[in-house]
């Protein structure tokens, strides 16, 4: 077995314009892309999961914006069993989407609560995504 398995695909599609909830905005997901790479630089990446469950399998490589949606490539590491498990979750189809986990910030003013600053946690392979159109496209073996 390959030692790593790469996956490419989308973790949130468009963000939302104007928009100040608990989903991602179009800045949300410049701001994730950033969180990501930053992460990366500090040499901390991001870490995946399968299904937000257990230990980590991977890592989260990259990511960017692409037509208002948060794209990125994932490393899984198949050298630790929970790894090889998710990598043929990918392989055989039962997990085929990705889902984002993230916090944020709530601030109190005098308009109410306010949803403020969102902060990528992990990124996860899941068999059926909580968002539309946020699936795995590619998936390659080195």
């Amino acid at each position: 077995m390959a030692q790593s398995t790469l996956l490419w695909g989308t973790a949130n599609p468009e963000g939302m314009l104007n928009y100040e909830g608990v989903y991602l905005s179009a800045s949300d997901i410049t701001d994730m892309s950033d969180q990501v790479n930053a992460a990366n630089g500090r040499g901390e990446p991001m870490p995946v999961h399968v299904e937000h469950k257990g230990v980590a399998v991977g890592r989260v490589l990259t990511a960017w914006e692409h037509q208002g949606k948060l794209e990125c490539v994932l490393q899984l590491d198949n050298r630790v069993l929970e790894g090889a498990i998710g990598s043929e979750f990918v392989r055989t189809g039962i997990c085929s989407d990705l889902s984002m986990g993230y916090t944020l910030s709530l601030e109190q003013s005098d308009a109410g609560i306010k949803v403020g600053r969102k902060f990528l946690r992990e990124i996860s392979v899941v068999k059926k995504g909580a968002r539309p159109r946020c699936h795995i496209h590619g998936v390659s073996s080195r």
